[in-house]
């Protein structure tokens, strides 16, 4: 066994699961299937502990010692891969888990991914477990542990990685795509291959926990469709990042189509999924969008230098293959470097005249299979103070001649040469995802790492370049009991604007003076004290978007003008709003105009993963324009600007075109003060401040809506 499988720390409560001395098949016939697969996996991956065959009737499984049941085994086995029908599994669990067993893998399907039946199987199963009995699936491929020489895995299994000192774990809810992954022969060596399938018992988080322990990975990729606990998953993503071990997520599923609509402007801007994007791009987590993209940032991540920023010198001899590159580069995120004096002396001293210094750089044909001219381009471009990646581009695909005779060994090795000088990564970026694997080896061999497909390498190398986020968590302060009170006492009551603008005015969050008026006479009072001009709107409970009905008036500089806006807006109220019943019957709220600014949302929600604030365009350009990006509460002050910084209304906060530039620190605090009221105020369900008008002396709630979460629900659903 490795010195890094030595390494890992030892006491891991998955320990027995991923590092197990006894293994028990249950199941396991000569017939074959998952059973029998599994012996020969575990024995194929080097497995050197005491492996068992549970059989009723054999006494051997394929060279391998059968027992009637798990209680005639010599010992309680460290892992039990479970390799029978579905209907007797929460019996075995229950058995294993009396025994003393250390762990289990359920293949089987038929559980909670079926039916109510299943669902209630399911529910058996993890009883049975109760606590004791770490439990992967069911409904899944099962653990490869090629660090601990293990390989629970219920079907044909690359072992390619066996005989590695892996950097790289690998857990997916979808055995398919673990698998698919595993194949690859691009990915770096695997330390851990986990199909974790239905997570009854453990999850994507349970395996990353224990991947944190083993100083030996440095990259860990995650599948999943979703997260049972994204409070504790954000804690684990926070402890990888000050490790320095990569988390990249692959998440399906991030489309908002099947959500239920939402009353506030929120739910329009910002799905179920914006919640992970927060909690990913807070946290550090590299989050990609196909297996191509997840495979590439693993190689990349995984080499002994990561990039230090976006910035590429890329060269090739193909000019068509640097115009795809050119064109691509922006649109993935990366930036092409510019090369300085000292890198373009040396390129055109080893150029032919003719040929032009530029970058990506084109060496032209005849520098194709010149080693030199290979490592010489590498290195003036690698000692460019802007570089932060060194690409060099080309193809073997398939069908190509053995490489040996094309210049391949020659191109890379002169590659390599120059990685092993510089302090920046060098790569070898194909164009298509299609490579000969002897490419692969080859470039492996001598230190560059390949990345395939044009448009995957440009994001990974992007992915890898991004600043990364401070993981450090503001400290929040105590809660304030009597804000919380009055808080309660103004959600107990019909979630009217003028409430709703109270409610954020307890956590610091003003709005423009005035007052709600039932009737003319009063708006008029309330204009005369506020100064006009004024703005006159419907208040009513109830009435979401009040502009869709014409329940809004503006810039109302006279007495008469606001008598004949109140007149108008209680027309339309009539016959747009239902008779009021026992409630308060509709008025208006009268507030002074306020002035220059940059209209924005600023507003949240309360769900499963947490309390999420959505930061947007405002007014009547937040649908229009869908122009958002959310933050995960707790978050800081920088989490906020670099918010900010994606927004396409960024532009206008930093002054356009002569106008002042927003108070950016206010609103931050605005901000935060909506993640502290929603996660203060779980009772709160969605809160819109809609428009929030962010000018240069600090920011004014414009409208605001409050939506209760229902009772019944309770709690975070």
């Amino acid at each position: 066994m490795s010195e890094v499988v030595s390494e890992v720390v030892a006491g891991h409560r998955l320990d027995r699961l991923f590092r197990p001395a006894s293994i028990a098949v249950v199941g396991a016939s000569p017939k074959g299937g998952y059973g029998l697969r599994t012996l020969r996996n575990t024995r194929g991956a080097g497995f050197a502990g005491r492996l068992y065959a549970v059989h009723p009737s054999h006494a051997e499984v394929d060279g391998v010692r059968a027992y009637p049941s798990l209680a005639d085994l010599p010992e309680a086995p460290d892992a039990v891969a479970a390799a029978i029908p579905a209907a007797g599994v929460p019996a075995l669990a229950a058995q294993a888990a009396d025994l003393g067993a250390g762990s289990m893998v359920v293949f089987g399907a038929g559980f909670g991914e079926r039916d109510e039946a299943g669902r209630r199987l399911q529910r058996e199963l993890v009883a049975a477990a109760g606590g004791r009995l770490p439990l992967i699936g069911p409904n899944c491929l099962g653990v490869a542990s090629f660090r601990g020489r293990a390989a629970l895995w219920g079907i044909e299994l690359p072992l390619l990685h066996a005989d590695a000192d892996g950097v790289v774990a690998l857990a997916a809810q979808s055995g398919n795509m673990a698998l698919t992954t595993m194949l690859s022969g691009r990915l770096p060596s695997v330390a851990y291959g986990v199909s974790a399938g239905n997570q009854a018992v453990l999850d994507l988080a349970d395996c990353l926990e224990y991947f944190l322990t083993d100083p030996g990975v440095r990259v860990v990729c995650l599948v999943m469709e979703g997260l049972a606990d994204l409070a504790r998953f954000r804690a684990l993503a926070e402890r990888a990042a000050a490790r320095d071990v990569a988390v990249i997520v692959l998440k399906v599923g991030r489309s908002a189509v099947g959500e239920a609509a939402t009353v506030a402007h929120t739910g329009t801007l910002a799905g179920r999924d914006a919640s992970y994007d927060a909690l990913f791009r807070q946290t550090g987590v590299y989050r990609v969008d196909d297996l191509d993209e997840m495979i590439a940032l693993s190689s990349l991540l995984a080499a002994p230098r990561r990039p230090r920023g976006r910035s590429v010198g890329v060269y090739a001899s193909s000019g068509g293959e640097c115009g795809l590159v050119a064109d691509l580069a922006d649109a993935t995120g990366v930036a092409l470097a510019d090369l300085d004096r000292a890198a373009r002396d040396r390129l055109a001293a080893a150029l032919p005249p003719y040929m032009a210094v530029r970058n990506p750089l084109d060496l032209g044909a005849n520098a194709w299979g010149d080693q030199a001219m290979y490592r010489t381009a590498a290195l003036a471009m690698g000692a460019s103070p802007d570089v932060d990646v060194v690409a060099f581009a080309g193809d073997a695909p398939t069908h190509s001649e053995p490489l040996d005779e094309i210049g391949w060994p020659e191109m890379v090795i002169g590659a390599g040469e120059a990685a092993a000088e510089l302090d920046v990564p060098v790569v070898l970026m194909t164009t298509t995802t299609d490579v000969t694997s002897g490419l692969i080896a080859l470039a492996r061999r001598h230190g560059v790492t390949l990345l395939a497909g044009a448009r995957p390498a440009l994001r990974a190398i992007a992915l890898a370049g991004a600043p990364r986020p401070s993981i450090a968590r503001p400290d929040e302060p105590p809660a304030d009991p009597e804000r919380r009170r009055r808080a309660a006492a103004l959600l107990d009551g019909p979630l009217s604007e003028s409430r709703a603008k109270e409610l954020l005015s307890l956590y610091g969050i003003g709005s423009p003076s005035g007052g709600v008026a039932a009737d003319a006479d009063a708006a008029a009072a309330v204009a005369d004290r506020v100064g006009y001009p004024v703005v006159c709107k419907l208040h009513a409970p109830g009435v979401a978007h009040k502009s869709d009905i014409g329940g809004v008036e503006v810039g109302l500089r006279d007495e008469d003008a606001l008598r004949g806006a109140f007149a108008r807006i209680m027309r339309r109220a009539a016959a747009a709003v239902d008779a009021p019943g026992d409630g308060p019957a509709p008025g208006v709220l009268v507030e002074r105009m306020a002035g220059p600014g940059t209209e924005l949302i600023v507003g949240g929600r309360n769900d499963a993963a947490g309390s999420l604030v959505v930061l947007g365009a405002g007014g009547v350009l937040t649908e229009l324009l869908g122009d958002s990006a959310g933050l995960l509460w707790p978050f800081t002050r920088d989490d906020v600007l670099d918010a900010v910084g994606r927004l396409r209304a960024g532009a206008l906060l930093r002054g356009y075109r002569g106008s002042p530039p927003a108070d950016l620190d206010a609103l931050a605090d605005a901000a935060a003060a909506v993640g502290r009221l929603l996660a203060e105020l779980p009772e709160v369900a969605e809160i819109d401040v809609n428009p929030l008008l962010a000018g240069p002396d600090g920011c004014l709630a414009l409208d605001a809506l409050v939506v209760r979460r229902p009772e019944e629900k309770g709690g975070r659903d």
